[in-house]
């Protein structure tokens, strides 16, 4: 793609798919899709192609397969990790058009989406149905749930059956070839015929051979392209509360919150600090650290959730249990805090939306953030954490201002943790420093041994240089799914 000529002969072929209006080569265009919001170097693309439909998404990786030219697909507005930029130039395959929500199913509690559609645009589509989605922590308004999905972000629920969202999949392989995972795999007619003609529920969510849905996520675009995904959905409560319990050191609240989910109570349940809580409510940016001052260090955030049956006797239940749990650890239940006395209004009428601010709240501090996300079991949070400040101490770094959420999976059984790093987004020497520390500290706490379950930043070649034959079988595989390496070269160093 060195030559003008080359170039031009691309455009033409990219062109007769979808259309020559989606198809940018322009230099503004360009740039904005050369860099995301994770400070990593940003890489310019040769092309950015708009595509609309399974069937162009098939066009256009043909044509890349078949000349040897990069894919980097993208769905969502914002880039987050690093992951949607074009190490190697190429082609951008912008999908946050595809915005189809085709079918909804409350029985079994699904709904089908296309690779596109925002938790704005999915909450929206579902309160017309009595549903919710299973929401993360206040993801991005830009953010596509299929992107998220594939991301393995935590949901906000604790339970074990909303874990692993993802039921089936339809896959556009680096050959352009098309695959479906599961009960979708049983025809070719579009997923949201199936279930009335085949009498499939797409419910199933294994085969045809092996589970295709757990070798996709994780995998930053690197095996196949997501275009329709058939996910997890769950009922609007008839009533809910949310209270909090603050505790003034991170340990402990270990044995309090173990107790909550051993005893099934409530529905959405995660740990915040004090700074990301400030973030969070702080009605204006300058009000943070005056928050943070005001604010208890930890908290349990827990949604009491009437469900759709008796859901005055189920909320009175929940408060009692939570009541006799916090007599047995010592510990206090509120509904607001020092400062934000509507706290628990505020956050319960954020469960199931994106975030809706112009700047994202983990960015309001200083304009950018650096994150360490693992998995551990929620005893060695404590040990992992006052190891993460105490090097953001020596490294000049304030501690009051680093952020921590903990989100229990599987009633806590292991939990996704996060560290955030606030930072400038333009000051180029405390850049520097801050990605320092940020990959220091993802070694020491690699070290002390929690598990890097998402190779994002430069984590993954201190993660695949400790795992030799699983980075071995994802490179086999990789040469089995795309031989010529079309789809996202150079991450997951691939």
């Amino acid at each position: 793609m060195s030559t003008p000529a080359t170039l031009q002969t691309i455009v033409q072929a990219l062109s007769k798919v979808v259309g020559e209006q989606n198809v940018s080569t322009d230099k503004e265009t360009l740039e904005r899709f050369s860099r995301d919001t994770s400070l990593m170097p940003p890489r310019m693309p040769d092309f950015v192609v708009r595509a609309m439909t399974r069937e162009e998404v098939m066009g256009v990786i043909k044509i890349a397969h078949e000349n040897k030219i990069p894919v980097v697909p993208r769905s969502s507005g914002t880039g987050t990790y690093g992951t949607g930029i074009p190490e190697q130039g190429g082609i951008i395959l912008d999908l946050s058009g595809m915005k189809r929500i085709p079918r909804i199913d409350t029985r079994n509690r699904w709904a089908l989406f296309e690779a596109g559609v925002t938790f704005g645009e999915l909450r929206d589509e579902l309160a017309k149905h009595g549903m919710q989605p299973l929401n993360t922590l206040l993801p991005r308004k830009d953010k596509s749930v299929v992107t998220s999905i594939l991301e393995r972000e935590p949901v906000l629920t604790c339970k074990t059956e909303c874990d692993e969202p993802v039921r089936t999949m339809e896959i556009v392989w680096g050959t352009g070839e098309l695959f479906r995972t599961g009960a979708m795999s049983v025809d070719v007619m579009p997923p949201e015929e199936i279930p009335d003609k085949t009498f499939s529920d797409l419910c199933s969510v294994g085969g045809p051979g092996i589970d295709w849905w757990r070798l996709m996520t994780g995998t930053q675009g690197t095996y196949g392209v997501i275009t329709i995904m058939n996910a997890k959905i769950f009922h609007k409560a008839l009533k809910q509360k949310v209270v909090l319990l603050p505790f003034e050191r991170l340990e402990d609240l270990v044995k309090p919150l173990y107790t909550i989910q051993h005893r099934e109570i409530g529905h959405e349940c995660f740990v915040l600090n004090n700074y990301n809580l400030a973030c969070i409510l702080a009605e204006n940016d300058g009000e943070i650290p005056e928050i943070v001052h005001r604010l208890p260090p930890y908290c349990i955030i827990l949604n009491l959730w009437g469900g759709q049956f008796f859901p005055e006797e189920r909320i009175a239940y929940e408060e009692k249990a939570i009541s006799e749990i916090a007599e047995q650890f010592q510990c206090s239940v509120k509904e607001g805090l020092p400062g934000v006395p509507d706290a628990n209004v505020m956050i319960e009428s954020m469960l199931t939306s994106p975030w809706e601010g112009d700047v994202y709240w983990k960015d309001r501090y200083q304009g950018a953030c650096l994150e360490l996300v693992f998995e551990s079991g929620l005893d060695k949070v404590p040990a992992f954490w006052n190891l993460f400040v105490e090097r953001a101490g020596l490294s000049g770094i304030d501690t009051k201002m680093l952020g921590l959420y903990i989100q229990p999976r599987q009633r806590c059984r292991v939990c996704h943790v996060e560290f955030h790093i606030p930072c400038p987004a333009s000051t180029n020497a405390i850049q520097a420093q801050t990605k320092a520390f940020h990959r220091s500290a993802a070694e020491a706490v690699l070290n002390a041994g929690a598990f890097f379950y998402r190779p994002y930043y430069d984590w993954a070649d201190m993660i695949f240089a400790r795992a030799g034959y699983s980075f071995e079988v994802i490179k086999k595989i990789k040469n089995i799914l795309d031989p010529h390496h079309t789809l996202n070269p150079g991450k997951m160093n691939l």
